[in-house]
């Protein structure tokens, strides 16, 4: 009989790593591996990137590589329709990678009765009604984000049907935050089929100073950070729009660094954002091109402010970045998980999504702080952040699926 087998399928994280989800990926990936039991196989399933994509990243993919070289593995790229130039693309790539990974996985779910199978994010929405899930596989679908975060009605009707088809075949749902708890229950998953697997880091997520990119000229003085994809619902209009309000009222603003970035050429939403501080006199360095050093600025002594001014937020990951490398203050929007990370006046500064007069006065709020009152913010910070341990999260969210699967369950007596 062929041994049991726990799957990984998943679109950043392999090949490439330049999203937050892409990172916790990693970490999960390590998490479990490092985990199982002799005789378990581990498979991972990435939507494939062929090196001529913009998207894919030679640093990310031999620095996973490296770190399961002591492990063994087996790897099933997966095709999105996209001739493996993007690892999300639209609707219909979704559709097609749920095609393929579910041929994939009916193969190898007949080869091996007992498995565990964890399907990462929203491009696998669909995947759970072209299972055949024997009986001796567990389900695990983890979403980072929903169709409900991009106001797009299509892909929303998409994912409600292929999550029945995991209910159906009785999966789990992770929930990376309360308010994907939420979501999901308010999509008609039941509460019991719903486990908690809170977003958080690991040691190896510390990116150092060293890493991070040379400050531009006007950021000698002090900066503001903030940083995310470049897309609309990271608030990054707001942003610009709260900081042109503050100067109005006479505040004297440290330059920002504005780090809306995609791992391909300039779009047209880039270009808009520059030309808005430009517009705004907003003193401001629009950032493009994503760099894997960015968080290392979190280190920087000339940082004043850490700022997330999402419309919409799953988790929200920054803030954890921030709180561990002891930056801040953080301010940031009470939009989804923000709001259980960034606490008013007790880990940074909150305000309102899509209000700019609410963010403005937050920022100027942090600008404010004493002394005193920033080390307090970041002591409370580190705590939250020290009782997020992504690994021990994963491999407990591993015991408790698929006891078989682990090490330490099979040295138990």
């Amino acid at each position: 009989m062929n041994a049991p087998v726990v799957a990984i399928a998943l679109h950043d994280g392999w090949f490439s790593a330049a999203t937050g989800a892409g990172r916790s990926n990693q970490t999960l990936i390590q998490a479990v591996a490092h985990a199982l039991a002799p005789g378990v196989d581990l498979v991972l399933l990435p939507v494939d990137l062929h090196p001529t994509s913009p998207e894919y990243s030679p640093a990310a993919h031999q620095a996973m590589t490296g770190k399961l070289a002591d492990v063994p593995h087996q790897v099933l790229p997966l095709d999105n329709g996209t001739g493996a130039q993007r690892r999300f693309g639209d609707l219909a790539a979704f559709e097609q990678l749920g095609r393929h990974a579910a041929t994939t996985l009916n193969a190898l779910m007949r080869r091996h009765p007992q498995g565990l199978l964890i399907a990462i994010d929203q491009p696998f929405a669909g995947l759970g009604p072209l299972l055949d899930a024997p009986p001796g596989w567990r389900l695990l679908y983890l979403p980072r984000s929903s169709a409900d975060h991009h106001a797009d009605p299509a892909r929303a009707a998409w994912e409600q049907h292929g999550l029945d088809g995991w209910i159906r075949r009785g999966a789990r749902f992770g929930a990376i935050s309360t308010h994907m708890r939420t979501l999901l229950t308010s999509k008609g998953i039941p509460d019991e089929q719903v486990i908690d697997v809170p977003g958080g880091l690991a040691a190896t997520d510390r990116v150092p100073l060293e890493s991070a990119p040379a400050l531009p000229a006007g950021a000698g003085d002090g900066f503001l950070l903030s940083m995310g994809r470049a897309q609309p619902y990271k608030g990054f209009e707001d942003l610009l729009d709260a900081l042109h309000l503050l100067a109005t009222t006479g505040v004297r603003l440290p330059h920002l660094l504005l780090a809306a970035v995609t791992d391909g050429p300039t779009i047209a939403y880039q270009r808009h954002l520059r030309e808005h501080a430009r517009a705004l006199a907003v003193s401001a360095t629009v950032w493009t091109e994503f760099d894997p050093g960015l968080p290392g600025l979190l280190h920087h002594p000339g940082l004043r402010a850490v700022v997330v001014p999402s419309r919409n937020e799953p988790l929200g990951r920054i803030p954890l970045e921030a709180f561990a490398a002891g930056a801040g203050p953080v301010v940031a929007t009470t939009a989804g998980g923000l709001a259980e990370t960034v606490i008013d006046s007790v880990t940074g500064f909150s305000a309102a999504p899509g209000d700019p007069p609410a963010l403005a006065a937050a920022i100027g709020r942090a600008l404010a702080v004493t002394a005193e009152e920033a080390g307090r913010l970041r002591a409370a910070g580190a705590r939250l952040v020290a009782g997020r341990d992504y690994t021990s999260c994963i491999t407990g969210v591993l015991e408790a699926l698929s006891p078989w699967a682990t090490a330490a369950a099979a040295a138990k007596p």
